[in-house]
């Protein structure tokens, strides 16, 4: 290469130089260069390399950068995106307040705008930014012009500080394979650039460093490529870390996923290939780092698809695999050569020749996928008999009146083939309303909706395809069971494991309204929405809520901005519990609870209905009256049944259609019997598969699949989730279905909180990407690259605000992400002050860690900015604690080469004393040799050599002859001893692991006990309290109405006597006109009363009525003010944190600017000019100003001075 040709090399400013350092290092050997002016004329060192690097600028571009800086650039963020604009300078007073006066780029329009549509734009080197968090200005423009300018490069990877942003291609892109992987080995985050492998490398390298359990959560919507991601983040650990006697590879982990995409993915109207339950793959390492063991849980399985799921959605992918690539002896064996027309499940072979022709090929692929995980014929042939009796059983259909039966017994006589069962046998399993043998649970518990057997209190009853439906989704739900079982099987391994890396995949958000569809989410949708709502809460705990209560612990103040809150509402509203969970109640009670517990006290109470369950759920988390609705996250929707719903931090409102959720929460017994039927099974490969589980289905079995892992961390993984389900309120509650869901997710949560999480946040480009033909919206003044065009800027800003990510990277750059124990950080970067390890000693004993670290902090000359003394930890900077990091790395190599120098000097004096030796005994050896050739020629020494060596011979056959026979005895004994003691290895083990169920089972009853105790106790006081309260108040009621009787008795005789008095007088009297006379004034006088106090009521009336309209008029004037007041409130609070977290952006880039000329003041002390304008800049410390100026004198003066 020529000179020429590296002036055309353009340097990222962002690009870590030290990731191409050796390239760059490579090339100007090969070169003449002029050296840097303080240098040799050879010298290669980096100030040189950096001096030739940055010297390569053109005029144009220093021209460019020139007028970049003298104009004030700025981005318009309106309806359709955002807009690149110039902010011209106007007069005071000549604009009303809060407008500024813009001239777009594209078209030089000039506008007036309020300020607020107005963001900072970042310098154009900053596009492609490889991490969000380098921006000069971090806002929201700016952060989503620089991902599209990434996804238009095809680079659909970005950091996001400590996080992980990736973006859908709508295309697979070629940048996942073994040669990339290679790449990323070994590298320290910080030197890596953005790739889903770098997530991967980071959490292994801390994982060997730490030896502590790691997690990667992925988030985002259905579509945005979780699984995927999933799927690489398995085969770069595998391939990389390697794994035990070969027994894991990436051809095994290929197959793995195929089949969890066979048995648990279907189409829907997000994804063509959706997940339709969440896994934690779960990966355990041994002390050198290898893959000893791995395993799969599964939870939130939507089985309820195999028999009914929304209009333009698939059954899982299975059915249609086997109904397309079933040879003709597997198509004769289950019947398939002819198809029923219709099904009540609405499973059908596939229409298109292309759809069948894909089916058909990943059948013969799911097959090879069994094979390589050691799933025999027989155990295949059971799977695809089950499978073919749901088909069967769909076919057969069931009676919509009179007697319970199927409605087409031929396909019902198939599917009990199948089964391996009787016609009767499965009839009654599916249309008998009791579980077969199962035992009645105690009339002490409360009748939840697993009791409702044929019908519930509310009126509605259990039809016969509601019971055939139960069957095939229960046993469906066995059979997904069993196969993650095969699965893990395949996987596990009896080595020994230190510590585990988990993967956490579940479905994303799910809204139907954003595929274009009039339909309302379903309650599996919610429960999947829910998941990623915990998810998305654990995410917000991890970022915010921990670190700032850890600067609190530690006395550190930080200014930084208001974090919002969480979607513990939204949660809230789906699985908040209520303080009397463990009471038994048979009325509504006024104490607010979720969605989840709503249903379950619905499907029990007399009357309960989807009516009643939104009206309660409304009341506790619906809008107040008179309150503005934009604060609620639960909102009413026009259609009956309907409501909506926020997440996201109300960013993605979903509508949900609650009609018939509460048959969700009432267990039908023909789900419960599908595991019966299945080990009672006539066919030995079914039966046996289902009955070597042991124990039989239990609720935690049942909810989550995967838990008979082979490892100590898979079994302690297990016990923690059995935990979940058996402490506390859980232990009642875990077998209504719809607690069941929270368990699920409080035993995911809990698994992953107890590692150190990394967090993937994926992203969908654009509505297109679910199948809908939707027009991204582009953004005027943008490039139409076709790549930028790929990107929706709405979809866009609204995932980015749901997830957080902005405030998130705003917290990660203010404040102080790394940290360190003082202990550990002392022990861990002593090496770089050798001087304090001379002066104190390797093993001296230190009193006060603080001020030791002080002293280390000090002698490492770094920035008093960059790093904060805490009470019990040292807190630093982004960035700060990897250079610290790479210091080390560059120490240590050199203490390790004088250490490889002082091992090779010793081995090398070893080596000639060694020699001396050997030189010693050649000389030896020699002398004896001159001795020999004296006495060689002598006769007697001729005959002595003759006999000497027959006579050893003879003695030499006996004593080997006796000795293979002792030898053979003891192989004989060594045989029997390691047989017997394989034997009891044996024994041992099995009886290890019969005494693990039998202490888990045993635990899990002697909790439920209490809790039922608990619960029977609580029980038993309510009830004799309520029994005291009413035998109190019949005593009460008796008295009065006692008294009651005896004070009309008195009334009656005295109207009884008035009445005789009166007739007595009258008698007396003939005329009677006195006494008539007063009671005829008595009457006028009442008149006369009644409408002097109905005039004075009236008057009154009237002045209380014209207050009211008064005071109504004042309260709506009062409440106009009130929200004009909240606006301008939140207007002058977001333009408060607007300018705050300019602020913020200017004062870190002063920072770092700052910084680099105190590292290059030495190199730029002789320059006079340099030294004025620094000084003029430093009196200009101005937010604007000084940034402007300060660019302006970079671009200037960057070419002429030396890079130190």
């Amino acid at each position: 290469p020529s000179p020429t040709m590296l002036c055309d090399i353009d340097v990222h400013p962002t690009v870590s130089l030290s990731r191409f350092g050796s390239l760059i290092l490579h090339v100007l050997c090969q070169i003449s260069l002029p050296p840097a002016r303080h240098c040799s004329a050879v010298c290669v060192c980096d100030c040189c390399l950096l001096h030739h690097l940055f010297q390569v600028k053109t005029e144009e571009q220093i021209a460019a950068e020139q007028a970049w800086y003298g104009s004030e650039k700025v981005w318009l963020v309106h309806k359709d995106g955002f807009s690149l604009a110039t902010l011209l300078k106007t007069e005071a007073g000549s604009l009303p307040e809060g407008k500024v006066k813009i001239k777009l780029e594209h078209d030089g329009t000039v506008l007036d705008v309020d300020d607020d549509d107005v963001e900072k734009a970042n310098p154009p080197s900053f596009d492609r930014s490889e991490d969000l968090a380098s921006l000069q200005y971090l806002n929201e423009s700016s952060v989503m012009h620089s991902l599209r300018q990434r996804y238009g490069g095809n680079l659909i990877h970005t950091h996001a500080g400590p996080n992980m942003v990736i973006i859908n291609p709508l295309s697979p892109p070629s940048m996942y394979s073994e040669k990339v992987m290679h790449m990323f080995k070994g590298c320290r985050r910080e030197d890596t650039a953005p790739h889903i492998y770098a997530v991967a490398q980071s959490a292994y390298r801390n994982l060997l460093t730490t030896r502590q359990d790691q997690s990667i959560v992925l988030l985002g919507k259905s579509g945005s490529g979780k699984t995927t991601n999933c799927q690489h983040l398995v085969q770069y650990l595998v391939s990389i870390a390697g794994s035990t006697g070969k027994i894991f590879s990436g051809e095994k982990w290929q197959a793995v996923y195929t089949i969890l995409e066979a048995f648990g993915n279907s189409s829907t109207s997000m994804n063509t290939n959706a997940s339709r339950f969440s896994q934690i793959v779960s990966l355990d390492f041994d002390q050198a780092g290898q893959v000893a063991s791995a395993s799969i849980q599964t939870m939130l399985l939507e089985k309820l698809r195999v028999t009914k799921r929304p209009e333009t959605e698939s059954t899982f992918n299975v059915f249609y695999y086997m109904m397309s690539g079933a040879d003709s002896t597997l198509r004769t064996e289950l019947h398939f050569n002819h198809f029923a027309e219709n099904s009540a499940f609405g499973i059908v072979p596939q229409s298109k020749l292309e759809d069948k022709q894909k089916s058909s090929q990943q059948f013969t692929k799911l097959q090879a996928a069994m094979k390589v995980l050691g799933i025999s014929v027989e155990e295949q042939r059971a799977l695809w008999l089950i499978l073919g009796a749901i088909y069967h059983l769909g076919a057969a259909g069931a009676t919509k009146a009179g007697r319970k039966q199927f409605a087409r017994h031929e396909w019902a006589q198939k599917a009990a083939y199948l089964l391996g069962c009787t016609l009767e046998e499965l009839s009654s399993s599916i249309f008998k309303h009791q579980a077969k043998g199962a035992l009645q649970r105690s009339t002490s518990f409360r009748g939840g909706p697993d009791e409702a057997g044929a019908g519930d209190s509310s009126g509605s009853k259990i039809t016969a395809l509601d019971c055939l439906e139960a069957m095939a989704s229960g046993m469906y739900s066995e059979l997904f069971t069993l196969v993650i079982s095969l699965v893990n099987r395949a996987l596990k391994s009896s080595q020994h494991s230190l510590c585990s890396l988990l993967i956490v995949d579940t479905p994303g958000f799910q809204n139907p309204r954003m595929a274009k569809r009039q339909r309302g989410a379903t309650f599996e949708e919610l429960c999947h929405n829910y998941a990623q709502e915990r998810l998305q809460t654990l995410f917000h705990e991890r970022t915010f809520v921990q670190e700032l209560e850890r600067y609190k612990e530690e006395n550190i103040e930080l200014a930084l901005d208001d974090i919002g809150s969480s979607t513990s509402m939204s949660v809230a509203a789906i699985d908040q519990a209520s303080t009397q969970a463990l009471v038994r109640t048979l009325a509504r009670t006024d104490e607010a609870r979720g969605l989840l517990w709503l249903m379950e006290e619905e499907a029990v109470l007399p009357g309960g209905s989807e009516d009643t369950l939104l009206e309660r759920l409304f009341s506790y988390y619906g809008p107040d009256q008179g309150d503005n609705k934009g604060h609620a996250l639960l909102l009413k929707s026009d259609k009956p049944h309907h409501f909506l719903l926020g997440h996201s931090h109300g960013t993605d409102w979903v509508e949900y259609d609650a009609q018939g959720w509460l048959s969700h929460a009432k267990q039908n017994p023909a789900s419960q019997n599908a595991a019966t039927l299945l080990q009672d099974s006539q066919k030995k490969n079914i039966s046996s598969l289902f009955s070597s589980r042991s124990g039989g289905p239990t609720v935690l079995s049942g909810s989550i699949a995967g838990l008979e892992g082979g490892s100590q961390l898979a079994l302690r993984r297990a016990t923690s989730m059995r935990k979940t389900f058996t402490t506390g309120m859980a232990a009642v509650k875990k077998k209504s279905l719809c607690i069941q869901i929270k368990l699920q997710v409080d035993a995911l949560l809990d698994t992953v909180r107890r590692s150190r999480v990394h967090f993937v946040h994926c992203l969908l480009p654009k509505a297109e990407a679910v199948g809908v033909g939707m027009e991204p919206r582009v953004a005027h003044g943008e490039s139409c690259d076709s790549g930028l065009m790929q990107l929706d800027v709405g979809l866009l800003r609204a995932q980015l605000r749901g997830s957080k990510l902005i405030d998130a990277l705003r917290i990660y750059r203010q404040g102080y992400p790394d940290h360190m124990v003082f202990s550990e950080f002392r022990r861990r970067f002593d090496v770089l002050a050798p001087h304090l390890t001379k002066k104190h000693g390797r093993h001296y004993i230190v009193t006060d860690e603080k001020r030791a670290v002080e002293e280390l902090l000090e002698s490492l000359d770094l920035e008093n900015s960059s790093y904060h003394m805490g009470l019990s930890r040292v807190f630093f900077r982004a960035g700060t604690l990897a250079k610290l990091e790479e210091q080390r790395d560059v120490q240590t190599r050199r203490n390790i080469t004088m250490f490889q120098a002082a091992c090779r000097g010793y081995l090398a004096r070893q080596a000639f004393k060694k020699r001396k030796i050997q030189d010693l005994a050649i000389r030896c050896i020699q002398k004896n040799i001159k001795k020999n050739k004296g006495v060689k020629g002598w006769p007697w020494w001729k005959v002595f050599t003759t006999v000497r060596p027959l006579i050893e011979v003879q003695l030499t056959e006996e004593q080997i002859r006796g000795k293979d026979e002792e030898i053979q005895q003891l192989k004989g004994r060594l045989e029997k001893v390691d047989k017997e003691r394989n034997e009891l290895r044996l024994n041992s083990d099995r009886l290890e692991s019969r005494i693990t169920e039998l202490s888990s089972e045993l635990a899990d009853e002697r909790n439920t006990g209490e809790s039922a105790s608990q619960l029977l106790e609580s029980e038993t006081s309510e009830r004799l309290r309520l029994e005291k309260d009413m035998k109190d108040l019949q005593t009460t009621f008796d008295s009065m109405k006692k008294s009651m009787d005896s004070m009309e008795m008195e009334v009656m005789e005295a109207r009884l006597l008035r009445a005789s008095e009166l007739n007595g007088e009258m008698d007396d009297d003939d005329t009677g006109g006195e006494w008539r006379l007063k009671y005829e004034r008595a009457i006028r006088e009442i008149e006369f009363t009644k409408k002097r106090l109905q005039q004075e009521f009236n008057d009154k009336l009237e002045v209380e009525q014209q207050n009211k309209r008064q005071l109504e008029r004042r309260l709506s004037d009062l409440q106009a003010d009130s929200e004009e007041v909240q606006r301008t409130a939140q207007q002058l609070k977001k333009k408060c944190q607007r300018m705050t977290a300019e602020l913020q952006d200017t004062k870190l880039h002063l920072e770092g600017q700052q910084s680099q000329l105190v590292l290059n003041w030495p190199t730029w002390l002789n320059k006079g000019e340099v030294i004025k304008k620094n000084t003029d800049l430093r009196a200009h410390f101005s937010m604007g100003s000084a940034i402007e100026d300060f660019h302006q004198f970079e671009v200037v003066n960057w070419v002429g001075l030396p890079m130190g």
